[in-house]
C-alpha cells in the first residue's frame, strides 16, 4: 500500500513539475519584462525614453512583422562614435553607429512567428559614459 501511495505521489509531483516548466517556457508576463534599463523619463524634445547601460533586453510579441527601435546617445566635443548592436533571440540583426546626439531609428523585420509568444531583443553598446549611460531608447513599436 505504501508503495502505491509513493508511486501516485511521484506521478503527481512529476505532472505538476512538467506543467510548471511548460508555463515558464513561455510565460504570459514576459512581454512586460526589461533588464538593463532605467525608469522612463521625458527627454527634452518630449519623447519618453529609458536610458540603458552597456546591455539592455526587452521582449516584443512574436506575431509582429517589424520592430522599430529609436535610439540615441549624448555627445561631447571629441567623443568617438558609439556602436549599438541589436540582436533578436541571440542573432545579430542590426548595427547602428551613433555619431551625434540625433535620434536613429532601427527598423528590423522579425523572423517568422515561432512557438513562443515573445521574442527577446538585446541592445548592446560598445561604450558607456562615466555615469553608465550607454544610449537612450525611445518607445519600441511592433507592427
Amino acid at each position: 500500500m505504501a508503495l502505491k501511495r509513493r508511486l501516485i505521489a511521484l506521478i503527481l509531483i512529476g505532472t505538476a513539475l512538467g506543467a510548471l516548466l511548460a508555463y515558464l517556457h513561455d510565460p504570459p508576463w514576459l512581454l512586460s519584462v526589461t533588464s538593463g534599463m532605467r525608469p522612463w523619463e521625458t527627454d527634452l524634445d518630449g519623447r519618453r525614453v529609458r536610458w540603458m547601460g552597456g546591455h539592455a533586453s526587452l521582449f516584443v510579441p512574436s506575431d509582429g512583422r517589424l520592430v522599430s527601435i529609436p535610439i540615441r546617445t549624448t555627445f561631447n566635443s571629441g567623443d568617438p562614435p558609439v556602436t549599438a548592436t541589436i540582436s533578436i533571440d541571440d542573432r545579430p540583426v542590426d548595427r547602428v553607429t551613433l555619431t551625434d546626439a540625433e535620434w536613429r531609428l532601427s527598423t528590423i523585420r522579425l523572423p517568422p512567428n515561432g512557438s513562443r509568444r515573445a521574442r527577446r531583443v538585446d541592445i548592446r553598446v560598445d561604450r558607456t559614459r562615466a555615469d553608465n549611460r550607454g544610449a537612450a531608447v525611445g518607445e519600441v513599436t511592433v507592427r
